[in-house]
């Protein structure tokens, strides 16, 4: 492989556009409308399932596709072992308005039915015993089945110019070609030739063997030696223009193969080199990129948003954070892909976390931005589990807020738990698993092995942040000693849906003065918690949660002292106020003095300076009625009021 590398330097190479690198704040929802439109198919599963004694080894798929036509003929040859004694039929799925020929075995032609269920049945000559290795090849065409909206495999336009491609996530395969429509049995390889007319190009899986012209048609070779689940396989034809870059592997190096349309081949180029950047970082984090062998690359197809198709994703731009979550897929999703529909999470919200990872490590101006767009969309609705429940709903399985935001930041707040070397390593550990690896898994296989990483039982953190539902709020104070610099503080939590009665977590605290700040963490396990600590300085300020591990909503923290009263010549009046605050600290020297609303943000502050015979006015007017609180320094201490405004 070639060993040369793409070194990217954000602040030098003026062809980057921050606009392709910043954070979108409804990229999610984009992504998740895109895989809900991708996924229509899920209401018309399977009722029968097939395949259930055999396994898949090996397709060759030989197939005739002019972009300009809706239209597909070929043959499909399958190699399986049998799973039960005394085999004398298959089955496929294959959808009934498509046209089956010929089933060949063994070069001679055989019986079939192809019934109202989509199921291809083949009639074999001869009865195969358990654990036989044998192949069918069965030979057919038709015009896909386009669906009343959005089909598996379409025909389309860029630019005048016609384009054929498939999506098949997640039962859609069966609309083109005879397969075995599942999530249970991966096949092992693939070759896939595809004959066009000779002025197109076609992207597929793997390797990218050979490109033969004869005449008017050309008939391309892609061969993949990777175990491979159904609906990732994908064929995309037309006009395309290629170009490769590579990513650093190790000593060696990964192409990234790409095929755009003409019309946008800069914008690609532009954009296509942060995938190079995000493969180097994932593979510095995680483990190699899991198909390194062969290669990676990007087709440009016309629907928005992407699909992971094994070492070809599909695109439709080529933004960084579209880029980043289409590659991570390649590890989580396509090299362990979820066992069932209920763990969608362990794909989409795995690729969402690792796409905001890119902004931590690589453009981490925005990764507090991103942490805040992910809270932000989960707390919009009081309810609703990351694991799903109904997986006869496309909007649940690809739920925007629970399964891509909530799911990553599940992985966020485990990784604030167990600690940043524990996670990776449980991360690496589940990715290595070869019960796992090329293989499928549920969310169990993930728990035990953050479990034996950490060596924490973490039945109660996936118990309440998977399985159940909402996110706490939390309300804090603190009372400072008139003494010294300890701090009594006070956890109250309360939760957005009764489906948990607290959510035990460490919360972080940042205490702060003019010149000093330290973070402190509470092990909080129950509402009403308190803790009494010295932070080293006498500090005039706490902020809740400063680096963003926590999912949570209307968080409120309030600073006081202990019965502190400067004076008795000291007062603040009238209370409640309707328009003019005055505080009267004659013979005492007043700092600061400022007004916050019950959610603790600053609405107010006036100037000492302006105090007039020892008397500060705080114009109160503006604010809307209700409760605030003044904060005020006189003689080196903090004074907290409650404030009613009418």
């Amino acid at each position: 492989m070639k060993k040369y590398f793409l070194f990217i330097i954000l602040c030098v190479n003026s062809f980057f556009s921050f606009s392709q690198i910043e954070p979108q704040k409804d990229f999610i929802d984009k992504i998740a409308l895109s895989d809900q439109h991708n996924a229509s198919a899920i209401l018309k599963a399977p009722t029968v399932y097939t395949g259930n004694n055999y396994d898949l080894k090996y397709h060759r798929m030989n197939w005739n596709i002019d972009p300009d036509t809706l239209l597909i003929n070929g043959e499909v040859t399958s190699y399986f072992v049998t799973t039960k004694p005394s085999v004398s039929q298959i089955s496929f799925d294959f959808s009934l308005v498509m046209n089956v020929d010929s089933v060949k075995y063994h070069s001679s032609n055989i019986t079939f039915t192809h019934n109202a269920n989509d199921v291809l049945t083949i009639n074999l000559p001869v009865s195969l015993s358990l654990s036989q290795l044998d192949s069918v090849s069965i030979y057919y065409h038709g015009n896909p089945p386009q669906g009343t909206g959005f089909g598996s495999f379409i025909k389309s336009t860029h630019n005048s110019t016609p384009i054929i491609w498939t999506l098949s996530e997640p039962f859609g395969a069966r609309e083109w070609w005879p397969c075995k429509n599942d999530l249970s049995d991966k096949i092992d390889s693939i070759d896939v030739y595809v004959t066009t007319p000779s002025q197109y190009k076609c992207a597929s899986n793997g390797m990218l063997i050979s490109e033969i012209t004869q005449g008017a048609v050309k008939t391309v070779h892609w061969k993949h030696r990777y175990p491979i689940a159904t609906y990732l396989i994908a064929i995309a034809v037309t006009n395309y223009q290629t170009f490769s870059l590579y990513a650093k592997n190790g000593s060696d190096s990964v192409q990234i193969l790409n095929y755009v349309f003409p019309e946008n081949l800069s914008d690609a180029q532009n954009g296509i080199p942060t995938a190079a950047q995000s493969m180097e970082l994932y593979e510095s984090l995680f483990t190699p990129y899991p198909f390194a062998k062969e290669r990676y690359g990007h087709a440009q197809f016309g629907w928005g948003g992407g699909m992971e198709h094994q070492t070809m994703t599909f695109v439709n731009s080529f933004s960084q954070e579209l880029l980043a979550h289409e590659l991570a897929h390649q590890w989580i999703g396509d090299m362990i892909t979820c066992g069932n529909w209920h763990d969608i999470w362990l794909n989409e919200g795995f690729a969402t976390y690792w796409q905001g990872l890119t902004y931590q490590k690589l453009y981490s101006v925005y990764w507090h931005g991103w942490l805040q767009n992910q809270i932000a969309k989960i707390t919009s609705q009081p309810n609703g589990s990351v694991y799903c429940y109904d997986t006869t709903s496309v909007g649940y399985i690809f739920n925007s807020r629970l399964t891509y935001s909530k799911g990553a930041m599940v992985l966020h707040m485990l990784r604030w738990i167990i600690g940043d070397t524990a996670f990776f390593k449980g991360m690496r550990n589940y990715l290595t698993n070869t019960a796992l690896t090329y293989n499928y898994a549920c969310s169990d296989d993930f728990i035990n092995e953050m479990e034996a990483a950490s060596g924490k039982d973490l039945t109660k953190f996936f118990n309440e942040w998977l399985y159940m539902q909402g996110y706490p709020k939390y309300s804090i104070s603190g009372n400072l000693s008139s003494t010294s610099n300890e701090v009594q503080i006070t956890i109250n939590q309360s939760q957005s849906d009764p489906s948990v009665s607290f959510f035990e977590m460490p919360v972080p605290l940042k205490f702060k003065d003019a010149t000093h700040d330290t973070i402190i963490v509470f092990d909080n396990t129950y509402s009403g918690q308190q803790f009494t600590m010295n932070p080293g300085f006498r500090p005039d300020s706490i902020l809740f949660d400063p680096d963003l591990w926590i999912v949570s909503a209307n968080d409120t923290v309030m600073l006081g002292v202990h019965e502190y009263n400067p004076s008795d010549k000291f007062s603040v009046y009238p209370n409640p106020v309707n328009d003019i605050l005055y505080l009267d600290f004659t013979g005492h020297q007043i700092q600061s003095a400022e007004i916050y609303d019950i959610k603790g943000t600053l609405v107010n502050s006036t100037n000492p300076e302006l105090s007039v015979q020892g008397k500060l006015k705080i114009n109160m007017s503006g604010l809307s009625n209700g409760i605030y609180f003044l904060k005020a320094k006189v003689d080196d201490n903090l004074l907290i009021k409650k404030i009613a405004k009418l």
